[in-house]
This record gives C-alpha cells, sequence and structure tokens, in this order.
C-alpha cells in the first residue's frame, strides 16, 4: 500500500487492523505482508529512541498476532488441499 510523503506514527496500526479484520483469503496475504512490512519499518524507526519502549512493545504484540494470523491461514490452506485430494 502506498501513502502520500513519509511514513506517518500510526500507518502500521491501520494496514494491521486491516489485516487483523480480513476475510478474504485471496487478499489476507497480501494484507499480512502489507502490515507486516509496515511494523518492521517502524520498529527500524523507533530502534534507536529510548522512549518508545511501550511503542516498540505493541509493535511486537502485532508481529505475534499477524504470525498467528498466517499460520492459521495456512492450516487452512492444508487442510484444503488434503480435502480435495482425499475426495478428488
Amino acid at each position: 500500500m502506498l501513502f502520500d510523503g513519509p511514513p506517518r506514527l500510526h500507518d502500521w496500526t491501520k494496514l494491521y487492523q486491516l489485516a487483523v479484520v480480513e476475510t478474504d483469503p485471496e487478499r489476507l496475504p497480501h494484507r499480512v505482508s502489507d502490515a507486516r512490512n509496515a511494523i518492521l519499518d517502524r520498529i527500524e524507526e523507533t530502534h534507536t529512541k529510548p522512549r518508545a519502549y511501550q511503542e516498540r512493545q505493541q509493535l511486537t504484540d502485532a508481529l505475534n498476532a499477524l504470525r498467528v494470523i498466517q499460520l492459521d491461514y495456512e492450516s487452512r490452506i492444508h487442510r484444503y488441499s488434503e480435502s480435495r485430494q482425499k475426495t478428488g
């Protein structure tokens, strides 16, 4: 997802929220990827800022949640392909 100008402080939260609420399995990987990239960019921006501890914790929590979403998605894809192989 492209933004005009430099990234703003909470752009990552918008992308994260879009990934969390995405229900279309075809769009989910892209949403997760966009959110993960924005979070990693923000972690890099805050790496040297000592007062950013609370935000870095939020970023870490969001990355962990995205990992769970991605793993759940991959598990569903795997189960779907297995069930298609058994019936087809």
